[in-house]
């Protein structure tokens, strides 16, 4: 008789009576790369259907232009409008879905050609460098382990578990659903665009917990994007 896997019971959320204030981390200011606020008329008209029949992971990687990253993140996970900041931060819609509209898991970026961390600004649409003491060779040596992409861009999932429990008890499953429909909706982004794209099966920690001196993030999740070698 074959032993069952271990399951974890993540519980059943439900929105608080009284949601709960929270305040975000504060994330630190270096260096910022904006990307253009559009992406080409061809890549707009595409059907998704066509989109989806083709999709597959593409474990091949050359490096990737700024405005194909700056599509990329466009079509996924930019803000397109704000709403309430009852629960200490405002609620936001984006092409990307997520419980109850609060999108608690920012983006980290590391370049193959540079060992600085970056995060995405959905609202801003640039890469904002982030100082840390986190040695990013570490994380990229690591990853090497996994998929040997040595011209791939890595993003990383971080969640701040504190905004989606601002407003749901037991709301650490939604975290890692909200965590893998982001990467369903980057993987169909990519392959709109012709990119390689490959979701690893790693959660990023114990990095992204160290990454800042505040509390309160955690891995879940990762990718390598680029361009597409010629065959």
């Amino acid at each position: 008789m074959s032993s069952m896997a271990e399951w974890t019971d993540l519980g059943n959320p439900f929105p608080r009576l009284v949601p709960n204030c929270y305040t975000p981390i504060t994330w630190p200011k270096g260096n910022v790369i904006r990307f253009p606020l559009t992406v080409t008329t061809e890549e707009r008209q595409e059907s998704v259907i066509n989109i989806l029949l083709r999709r597959r992971t593409r474990r091949h990687f050359s490096n990737i232009g700024m405005d194909s990253l700056g599509s990329l993140l466009w079509i996924s996970c930019r803000t397109q409008e704000l709403g309430s900041g009852h629960l200490g931060f405002p609620l936001s819609r984006r092409p990307c879905p997520s419980g109850g509209a609060i999108h608690p898991i920012h983006l980290l970026v590391l370049l193959p050609q540079e060992n600085c961390w970056y995060r995405y600004d959905p609202m801003e649409h640039g890469l904002h460098e982030t100082p840390s003491n986190l040695d990013a060779t570490i994380v990229k040596s690591s990853m090497q382990n996994i998929v040997t992409a040595p011209s791939a861009t890595l993003l990383l999932l971080a969640a701040e578990p504190g905004m989606t429990a601002a407003k749901y008890e037991a709301s650490a499953s939604l975290i890692w659903r909200d965590a893998g429909v982001m990467l369903g909706i980057l993987a169909i982004a990519a392959e709109a665009l012709n990119l390689s794209f490959c979701p690893l099966g790693v959660t990023g920690e114990p990095w992204v917990s160290q990454l800042l001196e505040q509390p309160g993030l955690f891995g879940v999740g990762g990718a390598f994007v680029g361009t597409t070698p010629p065959p």
